[in-house]
Parts: C-alpha cells; structure tokens; sequence
C-alpha cells in the first residue's frame, strides 16, 4: 500500500505540472496575438494618419494668384493685342453645365479655359447665368422664357430666366464651378494655369425684354423684381466668398443711368446690395460726345446716394456709337474713343471693357440682315480679323491708348473743364482735359482743349498723336485742340 500511494502521488505531480505547462503555453499564444494585432493596428494608423509618404497622402497643386502688375492694367484686350489682360466674354449658363440636376459636367468650360483664356493669357471677368431649365421648370412658367445659346455654341433654343427655383441646388453648382477654376490647388481644373478670381453675377437684369439690341435680337436677360435680382446676388457673392475668400465680386452691369434703369437698380442698393459685390458695374452703350464720362460721374453720385463708397468702378461695356453702323465721320469717332477713354480713367473708372465694334461693323451688318431676312447665323470659330481690320485708323487708336495709359500709378489732374448734362441717356462732355499718367519716374501728359500749354512743359518733347505718331519738337511749338496728343519730356 506505502508503494501504491507513492506512486499516485507521483502520478498527481506529474499531471499538475503537465496542466500548469499548457496554460502557460496558451498565456503565451493569448499574448502574442494581443500583440501582434496592436502591432498591426499601429502599423495600419501610422501609414493612414502619421506617414508623409507622398504615395500614401497625396500633395496638393500650390494655390494660383493673377500677377499684380497684369491687374493694374486699364483696358481691355481688344483682337489678341499683347500687354492686355482683361476681358469680359465667359458667359457661364447653369444650363450648360448641369443640363441634368445632378450631372456636372465642366467639359464645355474646360475647352474654352484651355483654347481662350490660358492661350491668350486672359484675365477674365465671368459673368454667371444662373438659369437651367429642369430648376426653372419647379416654378416658372413659358412667359419666363429667352433665347438662349449654348456653351458650346452649338445649340439655340429657349430658356426660363427667373430667379432660381431652389436657390441651395444653384449654390452648390457655382461654389462647384468657383472651386473648379479658383487656382486654390484644390478639385480645380487639370493643367489650370490662370485663375479666374472675378465674377459678374448676370448681365443687366432690368433688360427683360420688350427691345431690341444693336443687330436686331431682343434684349430680354432676366424676369424677376429688383427682389429677385438682390436675392441672387446675395446668395452668390456669400457662396463664392465661400468657396474662395479672394474673389472678387461684380453686380450685374447697371445697362445706363436712364430713370428705367434706376427704377430697377434703386431697391437693390437700397436694399443693402453694397453688401455683396466687390467692384461696381457700369455699362456706357452708344457712348458719343456727349457722354465722353461713360456715366461714371453720375454713376458715383447715384452710389453714394444709398452710402456706397470707394468701391472699384468698371464698365464693362463700353460701345461708341451704333453697334452696327459705321459712323460717317471716322476722325471724330476716333477723337471720341481717346477722350472717351481718358476721361472716364481720369474720373475713377479702373478698367475699361471695349466692344471692338470698330472690327465688326461688316460682321455686324450681315448678322442683322440674316435676322430681317429670316435666315439662320453661320456658325463662326474663335474671332479672327484680317491685317487690313487692324490696321484701321480707330485700331490705331486703340493700340496707342495701350501704349500710353493701359498702365500707370497715379494721375493727376493739371486742368479740366466738363459739361454734365441733365438728360438721362446723356453725361459729361469735356471742354479742357489736362493729365499728367505717372509710372515711376516716367510721365506721360495727356491735353487737349483749347487752353495755354501746361507750365511745366518746357524745351524738347515727343508729342504723339492719337494714331501713335511721333515727332520732336521744341513745347513753344505745340498748339492744343480738341484732338488729345500724348506728351513727353525728351
């Protein structure tokens, strides 16, 4: 019996010593895989959260800006002419884009980015159309309805033109077109080189319908109250902030200071619009001698009489005379276009937007006679103009004003006389015009009027005329008309 004990007791040793040896394996294998999902798990937040391997976190595109010297440039490109930036012709329809609620589709706007503005190094001012049939639809009915030319240029047809239906669907397509073309390095169009940072919110919103424009087409841009209008731009100028805080906001284009035209505008600035736009927007339409200001005096004063101020002031349209008629004196339209210019510069205006009717008079014409005769517009490319169209004497004068007065710092005002009107489509008409265009250390004085001689000019000259013909000369020889001519000390 002593031996049978021992040998149980033996046999009860060894199986706790067995058990103890298994749990202790099996500790082991618990703690091992403990630690080696937290290795994995580490491994796994390391490589999505911590890691700056450029494969694993993709960098994104350094922002874009507009070069500071280009901006401070004062009139529009006109026909490809280099050292001119600015241009307003970048009509961006909702309709266009998203011709499905939901569908997006930035091909249409990619392909003029790419063949206009960054080929031709433009700084665009985008005029935003906030109107697509499946919005319009929810809320409009046919009395709504324009014509309407697709981006693309290939389809014509019919368009509702009221405010937006569902102003958050309309918010969420233009913070989607800004970011697309703000140059912030962010969703933005592949191989953006220009960022657009300037956008008009419609085009003369009071123009809705009942008249004809210069080459026959009704001019019906927008229905809707000056309510409706001031809705938009306030919906829009916070959307595009949004989406990008260095942007620059327009109203729609104030079409000209007539009472009709002021009728529209008056709740909308009274309204608290001063709010939501950035630069202010005139249009001078027909511009003649008398209104050689483009309205931007009577312009100011009618801003600060609802207490807006020291805003930037452009006209982004400015025509002299008839649209589509050739004038029957082109020396004294040529006059018009430089006093025109300088003038209205020297009264605050910081750009001028040309329409180049001096290059499509011919173009203009046939267009009109097709919409008499009944017969469909021929589909046209990019504009092109021949060597004869530019060199014309009114292009003579275009190109000189670049030379001269596209970019300065200052001006100063030596002597000016004006008229200003009390008509409504009139303006300011000058008598004596005097500036000194200072760039650096380079001056360049504008004159013409019946007046003495600026006291400061004195001995040799370059005296230029309005056509950019040169020659020197002594100042006592210089004799002031109503011609400007561009002077400076040799």
């Amino acid at each position: 019996m002593q031996n049978q004990t021992s040998s149980l007791e033996v046999n009860a040793s060894s199986s706790g010593s067995s058990n103890s040896g298994g749990k202790k394996v099996l500790i082991f294998i618990i703690v091992f895989l403990i630690l080696l999902a937290l290795a994995i798990g580490i491994y796994y937040w390391y490589q999505n959260y911590l890691s700056k391997d450029e494969a694993q976190i993709p960098e994104e595109s350094p922002a874009l800006s507009l070069d500071a010297e280009k901006i401070a440039t004062h009139l529009s490109k006109v026909a490809q002419t280099e050292n001119v930036y600015w241009q307003r012709m970048w009509e961006i329809w909702w309709e266009a884009i998203e011709r499905e609620e939901g569908s997006i589709n930035f091909a249409a706007t990619d392909r003029y980015y790419k063949d206009v503005i960054q080929k031709e190094e433009i700084y665009m001012v985008a005029t935003i159309k906030p109107f697509a049939n499946w919005d319009q639809n929810e809320c409009h009915d046919s009395t709504y309805e324009a014509d309407y030319v697709g981006m693309d240029k290939t389809e014509n047809s019919k368009i509702k033109v009221g405010k937006p239906c569902n102003m958050e669907k309309y918010q969420t397509f233009l913070a989607a077109v800004v970011e697309r073309y703000d140059g912030d390095g962010k969703d933005d169009m592949p191989g953006l080189s220009i960022p657009v940072k300037y956008w008009e919110i419609m085009n003369e919103p009071s123009m809705q319908g009942g008249s004809t424009g210069g080459v026959g087409e009704e001019l019906k841009f927008f229905v809707g109250t000056s309510t409706d209008y001031l809705d938009i731009l306030k919906a829009s100028y916070e959307t595009i902030k949004s989406a990008d805080s260095e942007a620059k906001v327009l109203h729609a284009g104030m079409a000209g200071m007539q009472q009709s035209f002021r009728d529209f505008w008056d709740p909308v600035f009274s309204g608290g619009g001063g709010n939501y736009f950035d630069v202010a927007n005139i249009h001078s339409i027909n511009t003649d001698e008398n209104r050689e200001g483009m309205y931007v005096i009577k312009f100011k004063k009618y801003l600060e009489s609802f207490g807006i101020k020291d805003k930037p002031i452009f006209v982004t349209e400015a025509q002299f005379g008839e649209l589509a008629e050739r004038p029957a004196d082109i020396q004294e339209f040529d006059k018009l276009i430089a006093r025109a210019t300088i003038f209205t510069i020297a009264q605050g205006a910081d750009v001028i937007f040309y329409i180049d009717n001096w290059l499509q008079w011919d173009r203009f014409k046939a267009v009109k006679e097709q919409n008499i005769s009944g017969e469909e517009e021929k589909e046209e490319g990019p504009m092109s103009y021949s060597e004869e169209d530019l060199a014309t004497s009114t292009h003579k004068v275009y190109l000189n004003l670049v030379n001269m007065v596209n970019k300065y710092e200052a001006i100063e005002t030596i002597e000016e006389s004006y008229f200003e009107s009390s008509e409504d489509r009139d303006g300011a008409s000058t008598q004596i015009a005097q500036y000194k265009f200072i760039n650096g250390n380079n001056i360049i004085y504008v004159l013409w009027g019946e007046a003495n001689l600026p006291a400061e000019i004195s001995g040799q000259v370059k005296v230029t005329d309005i056509y950019g013909a040169s020659e020197e000369k002594d100042a006592s020889e210089i004799q002031l008309t109503d011609s400007p001519i561009f002077v400076e000390k040799l």
